[in-house]
């Protein structure tokens, strides 16, 4: 597939996974509000005209991140690699482990809380959900989950869990998702890495999701 794209669409993805990868690493040692576009399009090299070519804001390149990692979870679960209780499991591993996660999160969250509406939703091309699948075409095409919907199609594996319960509880993994690595950060849970907080968080709401099944 690789071969058969024009050059330019190539090159736009490169040029996008830059800026994405500069921004990620601005985040080790700046909040998010102390990065500007100006100095990341140094570093990496174009024009501000360039980088307002594929994203309309540094918050847009902050939803590019979380749609590309949305859409490998939605890939595991289109071919079935993890199931249920394990599926989301994997949902907060895979987060705690991204490089530096706990600073990327917070920048999300703080963004998040300045919305006063949704964002623009923005799309991955077929050459973009390529190179994420590792050059694989298997999922291609499929939806992307947000995140309380991968929550949701795992909660819906569990047998005997209502529709109701399935609603609450995929709300309430998203109030952990985001608040625990804000008690991380603000030091309420010190003596914890940020896989220990959510692996303790979620153990126990599971305990509570397998308590009302039976």
């Amino acid at each position: 597939m690789d071969n058969n794209l024009p050059l330019r669409e190539r090159k736009k993805y490169q040029t996008m996974l830059s800026i994405l990868d500069e921004f990620l690493l601005s985040l080790e040692s700046h909040h998010f509000d102390e990065i500007h576009i100006e100095d990341v399009c140094n570093r990496v090299s174009i024009s501000k005209v360039t980088f307002f070519r594929y994203f309309t804001s540094k918050e847009e390149v902050l939803d590019y991140f979380v749609l590309q990692w949305c859409y490998q979870r939605s890939v595991e679960i289109d071919k079935g690699t993890y199931f249920g209780i394990d599926g989301i499991r994997q949902v907060f591993r895979t987060a705690a482990e991204i490089p530096h996660a706990k600073k990327i999160l917070i920048a999300i969250i703080q963004y998040y809380s300045k919305l006063k509406a949704a964002p623009t939703k923005k799309e991955l091309s077929e050459y973009e959900r390529y190179i994420i699948s590792q050059n694989s075409i298997e999922g291609i095409h499929i939806q992307i989950l947000p995140l309380e919907a991968l929550f949701h199609v795992y909660l819906s594996q569990i047998e005997n869990l209502s529709e109701s319960k399935i609603l609450l509880f995929s709300r309430q993994l998203v109030s952990l998702f985001y608040g625990i690595p804000f008690q991380v950060h603000i030091q309420m849970l010190e003596s914890k890495t940020l896989i220990e907080a959510y692996m303790d968080s979620v153990d126990s709401l599971l305990v509570a999701i397998t308590h009302d099944i039976h």
